[in-house]
C-alpha cells in the first residue's frame, strides 16, 4: 500500500446526472486514472447501471484499502444509504441529508489520511438549503467542517485560471462586499497555493476591474480608484507580482491573459463566464486555502437529463486527475 493514492467521489444529487458520470468514468478511464471510491448509496448507482445498460461490476466495501485492490474489476462503493427512492430529474428533501453526509465522510477521511484527495458531484443547493439554511455551496461547507475562514474557489483549466473574490451572492452583494481586506486575502492565499498545487516559483497574477474600462479615471464608478488599486499597492509590498486594474472586457483576450497564471475577478459571474466559453469542458472547481484537496466537476446537476446517458462526463475526469495530479504533487500517500 506504499505511495499509493485514493480518491474520494462524493454522491452529488441523487436525481441528477453524477451517479452516470461515475459509472462513466470507471467504464472509460479506470486504466488510465489512481483508483476512486464513491461514497454514497449503492442502489443509485446499480440502478443507474441497470436503466443505462452499463454493465459494470459494482463493489461494496467497508474498508477505504480496500479500493486500490479491487479498483481496476470492480467500482469500490463505500455505503451512505438515502432515506428515499430516486426519480431522476427530481430533487428530495429527505435525501438532501445523506448528501451533506457523503461530503462530510469525504473531508473526515481526507483529514484522516485515509483518501488523498477528493472530488464533489454537483448537488443542488436549493433543496439543501431548505435542510440546512445556511448552506452557500460546497466551498464554504467543506471551509466550515475544517474551520477555515477564508476559502478561495479557483475555476482551473489548461486554458485559463480565474478566482472569484465574491461567490455566492447576487451582484448587489457582492459588490457591497468587495473590500481592501478580502481582495488583499484572496491574492494571499491564490499565490500561495499557485506555488504550492502547481509548482510556480513565482506567480504572475492580474486582477480585474469591477466597471466598464476599469471604472475609467472614476467616470464609470469609483471602486478602482478607492479600493482595488490601493489593494494593489499593498499586495505589492508583500513582494506579490501582481498587476491591474485591467478593463474585463479585455484582460480575458488570449494575448493578455496568457501573460498571467490567473486572473482574480470581483465576482462569480466575471469569473466563470470566460472559463465555461473558452474550455467547458475540462473547467475545474480547486478549493484553495483548506488543508486537504478538493475539487469539483464546474458544471451543475442538469436535472433535465439525469438518467438519459446524454451527459458528458469529461469536467469529472478533468476535476479527477487535477485532484490525483496535486496529491501526487503533495505525496499525499494514503495511510
Amino acid at each position: 500500500m506504499k505511495n499509493r493514492i485514493i480518491t474520494g467521489l462524493t454522491m452529488g444529487e441523487p436525481g441528477g446526472i453524477a451517479s452516470e458520470i461515475t459509472l462513466k468514468i470507471w467504464k472509460k478511464y479506470r486504466q488510465i486514472i489512481n483508483p476512486f471510491v464513491y461514497i454514497g448509496d449503492m442502489n443509485l448507482l446499480l440502478k443507474t447501471n441497470l436503466l443505462l445498460k452499463y454493465n459494470i461490476p459494482i463493489k461494496l466495501i467497508d474498508n477505504i484499502h480496500h479500493s486500490c485492490e479491487i479498483f481496476r474489476k470492480f467500482l469500490p462503493v463505500y455505503q451512505i444509504k438515502l432515506k428515499e427512492k430516486v426519480k431522476f430529474g427530481k430533487t428530495s428533501k429527505k435525501n438532501s441529508t445523506q448528501v451533506l453526509l457523503s461530503i462530510k465522510k469525504c473531508v473526515d477521511l481526507a483529514l484522516k489520511k485515509k483518501i488523498s484527495c477528493f472530488v464533489t458531484n454537483p448537488i443542488e443547493k436549493k433543496i439543501i438549503k431548505q435542510e440546512k439554511k445556511n448552506f452557500d455551496g460546497h466551498t464554504h461547507y467543506i471551509a466550515n467542517i475544517v474551520s477555515t475562514k477564508n476559502p478561495v474557489m479557483m475555476l482551473t483549466s489548461p486554458k485559463i485560471n480565474v478566482v472569484p473574490i465574491t461567490q455566492h451572492m447576487s451582484l448587489k452583494k457582492a459588490i457591497k462586499k468587495i473590500s481592501e481586506k478580502r481582495i488583499i486575502e484572496t491574492v494571499v492565499i491564490t499565490n500561495r497555493y499557485l506555488k504550492k498545487y502547481f509548482g510556480i516559483q513565482k506567480p504572475k497574477i492580474a486582477i480585474a476591474g469591477l466597471n466598464p474600462h476599469a471604472g475609467e479615471n472614476s467616470e464609470f464608478g469609483n471602486e478602482e480608484k478607492k479600493i482595488i488599486e490601493p489593494s494593489i499597492k499593498k499586495i505589492k509590498s508583500k513582494g506579490i507580482d501582481v498587476h491591474g486594474p485591467f478593463p474585463a472586457d479585455t484582460i480575458f483576450n488570449e494575448n493578455i491573459r496568457k501573460q498571467f497564471n490567473v486572473i482574480i475577478c470581483m465576482y462569480h459571474d466575471q469569473a466563470t463566464i470566460p472559463i465555461k466559453i473558452l474550455d467547458f469542458q475540462n473547467g475545474v472547481n480547486l478549493t484553495l486555502g483548506i488543508p486537504i484537496i478538493r475539487t469539483s466537476p464546474d458544471h451543475g446537476t442538469a436535472l433535465d437529463i439525469a438518467g438519459k446517458g446524454k451527459a458528458s462526463e469529461k469536467s469529472l475526469l478533468a476535476a479527477i486527475k487535477k485532484a490525483q495530479e496535486i496529491a501526487l504533487k503533495q505525496k499525499n500517500w494514503i495511510q
